[in-house]
Formats: C-alpha cells, structure tokens, sequence
C-alpha cells in the first residue's frame, strides 16, 4: 500500500470514528432544544441571540481561512524558485473586469436565494407547511419552520421511513423520485442552501482578490473515497447506533438561520471546515455530499443535459477550468453530444466560460436554455 492510499485510509478512518462519535464533540448545546418558531418571533432580540452559533462558526471560518492563507505565504517564501512571486503584489495593470452578468446567472442566483428563505422561514411566512413533501436538498429537517420537508433526514434514518403510514411513506418516496427524475442536480445547483452558503464563500474570496486552489485530477480522485464514505454513513450509519445528523453540516445551517434552539455537535466543526475549504475551492462539499450523489445516479434520464459541439471545440480547457465540479470530459471528449456527468450540478459555469459560439449548451428537452458565445467572453470584459 502507497503513502497516499494510506492517508486516504487514515482520513476515511477518521471521518467514521468522528460521525460515530459524533455526539461527544459539543460545538454548542442548548439545555432544551426548540425546533419551531413564530413569525413574532423573527424580529425580537431573542431571535437574534439565538444566532450566536452561525455567529461562531462566522469567526472560527475567519480564522481559519487567515491562518491558512498565512502558512501557505510562509511556505512560498520559503520556496526557492517562486518565493520572489511570492512577495509581490499583483499588478492591476491588465487586469480584465466583467461588467456584463449573464440573464442565466441571475435566474440562478434569485433561485438560490429565494429557496434558501423557503427553507428557512417558508412555512412561518406563508402560514402552511407540507411537511410530507420531501425534496433533495440539504436543508435540515430539524428545522419545522421551512416550507418542506428535506429528503435527508428519512434516507439517512431509513429506519424511521419504515415506521410512517403507509401514505407517508408513499408520499416521501413519490416526491423524492418525482424532483431526482426531473430536475436532479439541478437542485445542487439552484436550490440547495449548503450550495449557497458555498457560493457566497466563493464570492467573498473574490471580493478579498485571494488566490484560490487549482484543483488537479488526482486531486479529485483522492475525493472519490471520502464520498463514498460519506454516502455509506449517511445510508446505513443509524443502524450501527450513529446519528448522521450530528455529523452532517447542514444542521449548522438552517435551523440555526432560523434562530432555533438546536444544539451542534461534530457537524458545528464541520461546517467551518466546509466553509474554510469552499473559500478556496468552489463547491467543495459538492464533490463528497452522499445526497448530491444519489440524485445524480439519474443524470441519464433527466431533461437538463449538457451539449457539446466537438467540432466548434478548441480544446483550449477553459470549461474545465471553470467547472467547480471537476469535470473533465467537457473538453476532453471528441465524439458525444451530450456530456452530462454525473457530478454535474447545472451552473452553467462551463458555458459561461466557453469562448466558441455554440461549443457548450445547457439544454431543457432538447431545447437550449443557456448557451456559450463568443461575444459574451469577448465584449463581456474590459481592461
């Protein structure tokens, strides 16, 4: 066994004995927890106090991401053949600014928002919840003032799905089904409020202009195992006495936006990681999340499907460059139309990206919805 097979091991070890544990590392815990809340309740102190958790995990990210961005200038200056880049600031001469938003990525962002206040006040403001209708998206369940009910808490407690009526069982798995079959990860990339919470943290690293990490093709596949990891606990963690909840970052999210009384425990430290690491890397989470996984095993079959025109293709890399998913068939391939991949979330990043009329296309039953132009790149910046 190699070193790196074996730091895999050790690290998928660990992620087992931690989400097992899970209960044992106290992020912050309430003598009672309190899983709903009051529409009168949103603007009083009281709520606000109870955002003291997100506010700490706001801190702890900080801090982490100043500390690694310190050792990695330490480490460069260290280096003998780029220490001298190192200690340079970039110029801004030449730098190139996009002062053109696509209509596409502000449809994705008003999604993004508007389902993340869904599934955090929906149900409070609008009056009703539909606590049957369960879709696929990482927004904790603990949390009984959203509009919906999130998909993960039953396939991660399959357990307690057995236990429901017969209806409620009818109505979880129709629902799941129905949005994993037609929409897929399209949820990933438009509804789903850790992806946003991951987006934001992207935006941020732009705004600081902090340099990010290139991720390389080894390094993805080193993720492969800690995903599965990820989806094995999720799937089958309840029935070894482990609660997945207490390990997974979502619950550091939602609920506590929604200012409930809900204690963390490893999925408090989890969550900053996430954080930390989605500063650098785009969607980090995206790359292990079990759930994103499970709904992209139907990426055959649904109507949103990534198009490529090989012979408008220059190979010039820039989709893949641009891909937070890491998919590298949307260059490499020279035969196929159609590039949908099982990671694929739909942002639409890759199109964005493509400097050829017409090379990429995000296409909706064959219909193209968003497609890649050569003026959009070209006109679309400025010196």
């Amino acid at each position: 066994m190699n070193k790196k097979c074996l730091a895999t091991a050790i690290v998928c070890t660990l992620m087992v004995l931690a989400a097992y544990f899970a209960w044992q590392f106290v992020f912050f815990e309430y003598e009672t927890n309190v899983y709903t809340t009051t529409a009168e309740q949103l603007f009083t102190i009281d709520h606000l106090t109870k955002l003291v958790p997100l506010l700490i995990i706001g801190l702890l990210t900080a801090i982490g991401i100043v500390a690694c961005i310190a050792v990695r200038d330490h480490l460069m200056r260290r280096d003998t053949l780029r220490g001298s880049f190192a200690t340079r600031a970039p110029s801004s001469k030449g730098r190139v600014r996009s002062r053109r938003v696509s209509a596409f990525m502000v449809v994705r962002w008003v999604c993004m928002v508007g389902f993340f206040v869904l599934m955090v006040f929906g149900g409070v403001l609008l009056g009703e919840r539909y606590s049957w209708i369960s879709i696929p998206v990482l927004s904790c369940p603990a949390n009984m003032s959203q509009l919906t009910e999130a998909s993960c808490y039953y396939l991660a407690h399959l357990e307690e799905l057995a236990d429901l009526p017969l209806m409620g069982v009818m109505v979880f798995v129709a629902s799941t089904l129905g949005f994993v079959l037609v929409l897929g990860r399209v949820l990933c990339g438009f509804a789903c409020p850790m992806g946003l919470a991951q987006d934001v943290m992207h935006k941020i690293r732009q705004a600081t202009k902090v340099e990010g990490i290139a991720m390389t093709e080894r390094m993805y596949q080193a993720l492969v195992p800690i995903r599965w990891v990820m989806l094995l606990l999720m799937i089958g963690l309840s029935f070894v006495g482990g609660n997945f909840c207490n390990f997974c970052p979502a619950i550091a999210l939602t609920p506590v936006a929604a200012g409930l009384s809900v204690s963390l425990y490893a999925s408090g430290f989890l969550m900053v990681f996430v954080l930390i690491a989605s500063f650098f890397k785009r969607r980090f989470f995206c790359t292990i999340c079990p759930l994103g996984y499970l709904m992209g095993l139907a990426h055959s079959v649904q109507p949103f499907r990534i198009k490529k025109d090989c012979t408008a293709c220059t190979e010039c890399g820039a989709c893949y460059e641009a891909c937070p998913m890491g998919i590298k068939q949307l260059y490499t391939e020279r035969e196929q139309t159609d590039v949908t991949d099982i990671s694929c979330i739909m942002c639409g990043e890759c199109v964005r990206c493509c400097p050829e009329d017409r090379a990429l296309s995000l296409t909706l039953f064959g219909k193209d919805t968003y497609v890649s132009k050569r003026s959009r790149v070209v006109e679309g910046y400025r010196r």
